[in-house]
């Protein structure tokens, strides 16, 4: 009880849109042991995410977790989790569990191997079959240490009708020969996401420090944590799902006072992750009116450039129906859509005076780079066009917060269509109406 452990590594996500690495921070804390349980753990996870070079905002996660042995630790409602674990583009690809950070050392001796069913996902109803293997003693820095692999023997199927699964856990272990706490960890995980489609991460965590908190210091931490657990009753789901203006005045409220009440605390980062979403959330709702007050008013007007190198202005296209598609090369909805796009209102209504265009946002890399790669993989023949700002700011023009978007402009150059995702039937009614 009191001992906190910081571990210090890098993490990698690659997907079919490219790669993202992050410097990962890990802060547990012991809060309390008892006899059915082995510990119950705060469990501080900062990722500090970038992309060739440049830092994207910290993520961080801020798990309370109850360890009931090895690899095991106890389900907690969706609710709490999600609280727990914000939704961000690292975290919302760090998808599977890092594995436990005790062990007991008294059975371990080479050679030796188990098996176990563990929760490898984020669901409870997700078992795997994991083999442990001890291969003998290595030394980490000054510290002997048991060598462990921790092997997931068989895939596990999360959605069978989109063919996603969890096709690889790999894991390496030094585990301390005198103390039994985990002092590195390799990790290595292989997610299906659909057919096709595999993402893959990859971790990398030394353990940097062990120290037992003096009493005073303990209940500081004890008494930040549970404002964290008051804080993650108005947040989450509350928020996520079923946003209000009093629901986000509450939960900002709440944020703000934790950040001046506790601003040295190390849970800060994990309550200015929040701070983020929630402001998001309301520019969100504030978008969403944004948008409903520009149908039937004219659409703003902007310059791009085109892939080609020429300077493409909206209003050059007046007396023609634009259908502008704001998408993102590493969405997986508009890799869906855009085939669609070109074949059924690019190829059919192309004659009939109407202009499909692109408009690529929020690009993770080279914008004019990974468009290009985006339009050769798809074989696009419309116009694309590059928005190189990092905030989009021809999509909030449009009041747009997630792709993909399409936005049907009539001959007049007044806004009749306006809608996140991709609905091709009220696209094509809304096409057909601007045409009369």
């Amino acid at each position: 009880k009191g001992l906190e452990l910081r571990y210090e590594g890098e993490a990698k996500v690659q997907t079919g849109g490219g790669a993202i690495s992050a410097k990962v921070y890990v802060n547990d804390l012991v809060t309390e042991v008892g006899e059915k349980q082995m510990a119950t753990v705060a469990s501080l996870r900062v990722f500090q995410p970038q992309i060739e070079g440049r830092e994207l905002p910290q993520e961080a996660a801020l798990r309370f977790l109850t360890i009931t042995g090895v690899g095991e630790e106890e389900v907690v409602p969706i609710e709490q989790l999600f609280s727990e674990t914000p939704p961000g583009g690292f975290i919302g690809q760090f998808v599977t569990l890092l594995p436990t950070y005790f062990l007991p050392i008294a059975p371990l001796k080479e050679g030796i191997s188990w098996t176990s069913k563990e929760r490898i996902f984020l669901r409870a109803d997700l078992l795997g079959e994991i083999r442990y293997q001890v291969t003998g003693k290595e030394k980490v820095g000054d510290s002997e240490c048991w060598a462990l692999t921790r092997t997931l023997l068989k895939p596990v199927v999360l959605q069978p009708e989109q063919g996603a699964q969890v096709n690889k856990v790999a894991d390496k272990l030094w585990v301390d020969a005198k103390s039994g706490l985990v002092r590195q960890i390799q990790r290595e995980t292989e997610l299906q996401i659909q057919q096709g489609r595999v993402l893959t991460t990859m971790l990398n965590l030394i353990l940097k420090d062990t120290k037992r908190l003096e009493s005073t210091e303990f209940n500081q931490r004890l008494k930040e944590l549970e404002a964290i657990k008051a804080i993650h009753k108005k947040v989450g789901v509350t928020v996520m799902m079923s946003p209000t203006k009093e629901k986000l005045d509450e939960a900002e409220k709440a944020l703000n006072e934790f950040v001046q009440q506790f601003k040295d605390s190390p849970y800060t980062a994990h309550v200015r992750m929040w701070q983020r979403i929630v402001q998001g959330i309301r520019q969100r709702l504030e978008q969403e009116e944004q948008r409903s007050e520009l149908i039937g008013k004219e659409a703003p007007d902007f310059e791009l450039t085109s892939l080609d190198g020429k300077k493409v202005r909206l209003s050059s296209y007046r007396g023609k129906v634009v259908v502008l598609n704001f998408f993102a090369h590493w969405c997986g909805p508009c890799n869906a859509e855009v085939p669609h796009l070109e074949k059924d209102f690019w190829q059919a209504y192309k004659d009939k005076g109407v202009v499909v265009i692109g408009v690529a946002v929020w690009a993770q890399g080279n914008p004019f780079q990974l468009a290009k790669e985006f339009v050769e993989k798809h074989k696009l023949t419309y116009i694309v066009l590059v928005d190189e700002s990092e905030d989009g700011k021809v999509a909030q023009l449009y009041g747009v917060e997630g792709v993909p978007t399409n936005v049907v402009i009539d001959k007049d150059g007044k806004i009749r269509y306006l809608q996140a995702g991709f609905d091709p039937e009220g696209l094509k009614k809304a096409i057909e109406d601007a045409l009369k």
